[in-house]
């Protein structure tokens, strides 16, 4: 379709919500979030809400479905309507999905597919065969239930290394997987399973992953708005962007519900989609106190989900309530090359003194972010205090939006 904003080259989709093609040939879109350029260089689209898994060419307003069926969703299994016989398979178990959030291609042919309500990655070749699960990994005990400790729960970002390791981003469980070949046990990359929080250690309902070419992972750590990187072999992470605390913001030094990450192949800077801004921001290779702004408000950009870039560095962004994806202008590289020193970690805002009447304002300001971020999705901006909060409690876990709630996380 023809752009809109500036430098913006092409849209995906034709921005009405909803599934199928139009009469004249445009291809509809609910809720696109995960983005990929598949090895034949066309943009591969995870529509969330859509149920499946749609291809388009360059510049091709229609695409074709690749995997699942549009608008078609696999239906729940219901285990006592069938109380007095065997549990069997749903019906379409293999070609349809359930809330697919993210998609790659793989090296053997096909695509990969996350699939985020089923909590699992599988391998279609065609729509028309039937899918082969990778995650869980059918040599292993099958996943009966997000309720065992050990379960990949509703992730939502995934990866295809050289090496034929798969890396999921498994969001309710607060950490990365890394799967090898022929293992049934992934290896923890980062988090702590099972634990929420802002310690280095620790990540809160992460979304987005990808790995620099010095083997270093970073991190969209969602829930705790910043981007953490761990170094090969260590758990313990360094915040490159956001906030160190966990606060969100709107400055170019602050990010609000990040979601999408890459990390451009010609000069090693980190693209971030700032989900609640309304933007993408670019980091240098090596970290910085700030970032830029290469896609947003110029391009009507509104709740960008997921990111990727071409080969000629063009960047794709999926923007879910717009129901559409942008293709926009690779910006001009960095003067820095691919990172060969130490990152800059972000300092550690100094504490307050602890008179009352300098912390009591700010300390209402975070308990209020804090509180409502998982409630409304759209924390108080950075600057703004918000309605007073009540009385002081202890904090709890944030609680991440589950994706069939009929909120935000579902349809914003």
């Amino acid at each position: 379709m023809a752009p809109i904003g500036e430098s913006t080259l092409f849209q995906y989709g034709t921005g009405e919500k909803g599934h199928g093609v139009t009469e004249d040939g445009q291809r509809r879109l609910k809720q696109p979030r995960g983005v990929s350029i598949g090895a034949d260089g066309a943009l591969l689209v995870a529509d969330f809400g859509g149920h499946c898994v749609v291809s388009f060419g360059q510049n091709d307003v229609c695409g074709k479905v690749v995997a699942g069926e549009s608008g078609k969703m696999l239906p729940t299994v219901d285990i006592l309507k069938d109380i007095d016989r065997p549990l069997g398979p749903a019906e379409g178990e293999g070609l349809l999905m359930k809330r697919p959030v993210d998609v790659c291609s793989h090296n053997e042919g096909g695509v990969l597919v996350l699939d985020n309500e089923v909590c699992r990655l599988q391998h279609y070749t065609s729509p028309d065969e039937k899918a082969a699960t990778v995650v869980p990994p059918p040599s292993g005990p099958p996943q009966k239930s997000v309720n065992n400790p050990e379960s990949v729960k509703y992730p939502r970002s995934m990866l295809l290394r050289p090496s034929g390791d798969v890396v999921i981003c498994d969001t309710w469980s607060h950490r990365v997987l890394c799967y090898a070949p022929g293992v049934s046990t992934p290896e923890v990359l980062a988090g702590k399973s099972n634990s929420s929080g802002p310690t280095p250690e620790q990540m809160c309902f992460p979304s987005g992953i990808a790995f620099d070419v010095q083997g270093r992972l970073f991190v969209t750590d969602t829930n705790n708005h910043r981007v953490q990187c761990f170094e090969p072999g260590q758990t313990t992470g360094t915040t490159v962007a956001g906030s160190v605390e966990g606060v969100p913001g709107a400055g170019l030094n602050e990010l609000n519900m990040p979601t999408g990450l890459c990390i451009d192949a010609r000069d090693g800077s980190l693209l971030v989609a700032d989900r609640m801004n309304g933007r993408v921001l670019r980091f240098p290779a090596f970290g910085a106190k700030q970032g830029e702004v290469v896609v947003g408000p110029k391009q009507q950009l509104e709740r960008p989900w997921g990111v990727c870039q071409d080969a000629a560095g063009a960047i794709y962004v999926s923007d879910e309530r717009k129901c559409i994806v942008l293709k926009a202008e690779a910006p001009k590289p960095l003067a820095s090359s691919p990172p060969q020193k130490p990152l800059l970690a972000l300092p550690v805002a100094p504490k307050l003194p602890d008179s009352p009447k300098q912390t009591e304002a700010p300390k209402q300001a975070v308990a209020t972010q804090q509180e409502e971020a998982p409630k409304q999705g759209y924390p108080a901006r950075s600057g703004h205090l918000a309605e007073a909060p009540k009385p002081a409690e202890e904090k709890k876990d944030v609680k991440d939006l589950h994706p069939c709630a009929g909120d935000q996380d579902a349809m914003d």
